[in-house]
């Protein structure tokens, strides 16, 4: 399990938790904790995943007799569809009442009902609090989950009641193959697209996209970037495990719903197609959800592109035509994940042309003027 602790919003009002953890020492005590369980088996009647949350001050509200309440403070360990689990100093009753103040992925409270369910000592003064939530909620309105970690909020799902059209998109055979296995079980009405021109004509009708992510020419990211712009707002799911961590924050940041890291088991893949089934979900409440880009994919997009304008400058002084339409490449397909619409137009026409081998001293005042925009992206990322 992975935690992410940047970019945290605003923490309760009290100066510390009931353990008196923070920074160091509470990242310490979530790694001790994750591997404590690890070495065990998680229960065979648990629906939901439990994902890392990582809050060292949340406000609980108790309440008891007469309709008072009493206010703690304590830090969170992990989060579920389900309920949340909480780090406190006591042990606490099970079937106590109260609500938590949560942090959704935007900063702003929210405050969820529930009723704990257990309380589980782990050592020294630390209790695990599992509190249930009244009704389930959306794990993606309050999670910033590291790009490479996957979220899908159930444990298991019925393969029957998988029964949408998918588009699947992959130019190899292998793939395809994989997840004609993985779905032998649904009642899936699917379709496979071998190139982009067939992903392009189909997608219109599917209910979902599955897309296996080309880690050589990283392609996809702009496939996805123009069915979004096209007005799909169905899930599109991305398969695959790029090379290096600044493709993962691109794919992260394309407008997919999901990065399945490839290959994976059935299972898996159920649950992944199974998370936009069975839990409700609106073409606008997926937009607002992938519009929460996380402040670290933001800076790392931008610091690379910054680069890539340090790079491309020096191309075009060497005149070196085929690394300077691979910077090209790059820009284009990063340009619209920052909202640089104006340059992905520029570059779009430019990259054409250097594909078409125009002179490099022909272009150079053109591509300069990309350069320079790029290369001012670094005051931003700073």
């Amino acid at each position: 399990m992975s935690y992410d602790f940047m970019g945290k919003p605003k923490a309760a009002a009290a100066t510390k938790n009931t353990l008196s953890v923070d920074g160091i020492l509470y990242e310490r005590l979530l790694a001790k904790l994750d591997e404590h369980s690890s070495k065990g088996k998680p229960s065979a009647k648990r629906v939901f995943r439990r994902l890392g949350y990582a809050h060292p001050k949340l406000s609980i509200h108790i309440e008891s007799e007469g309709h008072n309440s009493r206010e703690l403070v304590v830090a969170s360990r992990n989060l579920s569809q389900g309920g949340v689990s909480v780090l406190h100093s006591n042990f606490m009753y099970t079937g106590t009442q109260l609500t938590i103040d949560l942090y959704n992925n935007r900063g702003n409270v929210v405050p969820r009902h529930g009723t704990i369910t257990r309380c589980e000592h782990r050592g020294g003064r630390v209790h695990e609090i599992g509190i249930k939530f009244d009704d389930e909620i959306n794990l993606r309105k309050y999670l910033h989950p590291n790009p490479e970690e996957l979220l899908h909020s159930r444990e298991r799902i019925n393969p029957e009641d998988i029964n949408i059209k998918v588009l699947i998109y992959s130019k190899d055979t292998e793939f395809s193959s994989l997840m004609r296995q993985h779905l032998l079980t649904t009642s899936l009405c699917y379709k496979f697209a071998k190139t982009n021109e067939e992903a392009l004509e189909l997608f219109e009708e599917q209910d979902m996209l599955i897309f296996e992510v080309d880690t050589e020419s990283m392609e996809t990211p702009e496939l996805v970037r123009s069915i979004r712009d096209q007005g799909f707002k169905n899930p599109i799911i991305l398969a695959g495990r790029p090379k290096t961590p600044i493709d993962m924050h691109v794919l992260s940041a394309c407008g997919a719903d999901m990065v399945l890291p490839w290959p994976c088991d059935e299972q898996t893949m159920l649950c992944s197609i199974g998370e936009y089934i069975v839990n409700e979900w609106t073409a606008d409440s997926l937009e607002n959800i992938r519009s929460c880009v996380s402040p670290e994919t933001r800076q790392v997009l931008t610091m690379e592109i910054a680069k890539i304008g340090v790079t491309l400058d020096q191309q075009i002084r060497t005149n070196n035509q085929p690394e300077v339409h691979k910077s090209c490449l790059r820009i284009k397909m990063m340009a619209p994940l920052l909202g640089l619409g104006s340059m992905k137009n520029a570059i779009d026409n430019l990259t054409l042309r250097v594909a078409n081998k125009e002179p490099i001293e022909e272009l150079a005042p053109e591509l300069s003027e990309i350069c320079m925009i790029c290369k001012g992206l670094n005051n931003i990322a700073a």
